[in-house]
């Protein structure tokens, strides 16, 4: 369901106002520059690629039908250009150019997936910022950068046992917060630190 603000800047966007487009930018830039790094590994490049997203966004905005297409379209042209980047048309299943990819944004399964998993990863963050400074490090730097416990220890400067203590207090803890929050939420964050 769209809200009434979110379907308001839609039509501000249709109309070539800019506020429409800042809308959208501080909606989900975000969560895009996140999704991007998660592939290009990048800070910059995954800047640079949100960017051009939201110029494309912009280039076709009479396009949008719907707010969810305007999310759909964000993720697949970030996602094409990520894999454009690193040289990668294996997970690139589609390349329409951005003309047609309107015409598939409504209907794709695997951009949904990349959505959600995106939005929980964005939900995580922001319990982090809640859990003490070490708890937080150690869960960010073990699952939302991929990083071994001989990896923190370096960064950090501590031991393997601290890191240990320090990430099984940060799941416990998210299991908790999660579990009261939504069931769902709290099955796809089993799901994220498995």
């Amino acid at each position: 369901m769209q809200s009434v603000d979110a379907i308001k800047y839609l039509q501000m966007l249709h109309a070539g106002d800019e506020i429409g487009l800042r809308y959208f930018m501080s909606w989900h830039g975000e969560h895009l520059r996140f999704f991007a790094y998660k592939i290009t590994k990048n800070k910059e490049v995954s800047e640079e690629i949100v960017s051009e997203s939201f110029y494309k966004l912009w280039q076709g905005r009479e396009k949008a039908k719907s707010v969810g297409a305007v999310k759909s379209f964000l993720y697949l042209i970030t996602r094409n250009a990520c894999y454009d980047h690193i040289g990668s048309s294996y997970h690139k299943t589609v390349d329409l150019g951005d003309e047609l990819l309107w015409d598939t944004v409504e209907g794709g399964k695997d951009i949904l997936t990349h959505i959600i998993y995106t939005e929980l990863i964005g939900q995580i963050v922001a319990e982090l910022e809640k859990l003490p400074k070490q708890q937080a490090e150690v869960f960010r730097l073990s699952y939302l950068e991929g990083m071994d416990t001989q990896e923190i220890c370096e960064t950090l400067g501590t031991t393997a046992s601290s890191v240990y203590f320090a990430r099984s207090k940060a799941i416990s803890a998210l299991r908790v917060i999660f579990k009261e929050k939504d069931f769902s939420i709290y099955c796809a964050l089993l799901l994220f630190i498995s």
